[in-house]
């Protein structure tokens, strides 16, 4: 699907479907897909700063860093050790990101960084 349709198309479905389902092995298909539509995008079309496509995207990702479930949590840090290095983000970040979740999301971005540095 993600190869198939296009990126705009391919995130609405994934979002409205798959990020606040109830089961986990549903929330982790949707964040394993959202990883691979990030790549396919590139970071750079994602952070464009185009209001639905930024502001859902890092609003996804956010949620999916913070999950409950494991598997969810690795697909949401990966997205975000990705996105994390490009110049637009720290803007993006504070731009579009929930206040509530910034604080813990800001930790878990440093965690994933100190992470990067160490391997």
């Amino acid at each position: 699907m993600v190869q198939s349709c296009t990126p705009t198309r391919v995130m609405n479905a994934l979002l409205v479907g798959g990020l606040s389902h109830r089961n986990a092995a549903v929330r982790s298909c949707t964040a394993q897909h959202l990883e691979r539509l990030a790549e396919v995008m590139g970071m750079a079309r994602l952070l464009s700063g185009k209001k639905d496509l930024t502001d859902r995207f890092l609003i996804a990702v956010s949620k999916l860093a913070v999950d409950p479930a494991q598997e969810v949590r690795h697909h949401g840090r990966n997205i975000l050790r990705n996105v994390a290095p490009n110049d637009d983000f720290a803007k993006m970040w504070d731009k579009f990101a929930p206040r509530k979740e910034r604080e813990s999301l800001r930790e878990v971005i440093s965690k994933v960084n100190l992470k990067e540095r160490n391997i």
